[in-house]
């Protein structure tokens, strides 16, 4: 298993996310929604990115990953999720402008506080 977390940033819709899920919740790593929650809460149609931001040993060597998606409703929705690094690999980068056009999307979801006038 590489010691560093990959860089890349991959592109899930609901059903890998839901498979995703169901396996970290068979294996007993985290996952931060439930696979019924996902099937009810996301569109069909979405897609979103999955970035592993840690690495994690026990029970067993995944990354924690952090998934940025689109609910049904339109909102954001993130969490993280557990995923084994051979998942991880299979998924597809999410490149070039369809990079730039998912990063603008995420930086618009950052919800802003106005400064104060002084």
């Amino acid at each position: 298993m590489p010691l560093n977390v990959p860089k890349e940033i991959k592109r899930v819709n609901k059903q890998v996310l839901i498979e995703l899920s169901s396996k970290s919740e068979r294996l007993n790593l985290g996952r931060g929604r439930e696979p019924g929650w996902l099937d009810q809460y996301l569109a069909d149609d979405v897609t979103g990115s999955l970035r592993a931001i840690l690495l994690e040993r026990p029970p067993k060597p995944c990354y924690r990953c952090l998934v940025l998606i689109k609910r049904a409703d339109r909102e954001a929705e993130h969490f993280l999720l557990d995923v084994l690094p051979e998942d991880f690999d299979r998924l597809e980068d999410i490149v070039g402008e369809d990079l730039l056009t998912f990063t603008r999307w995420a930086l618009s979801q950052v919800p802003l506080s106005p400064l104060p006038a002084e």
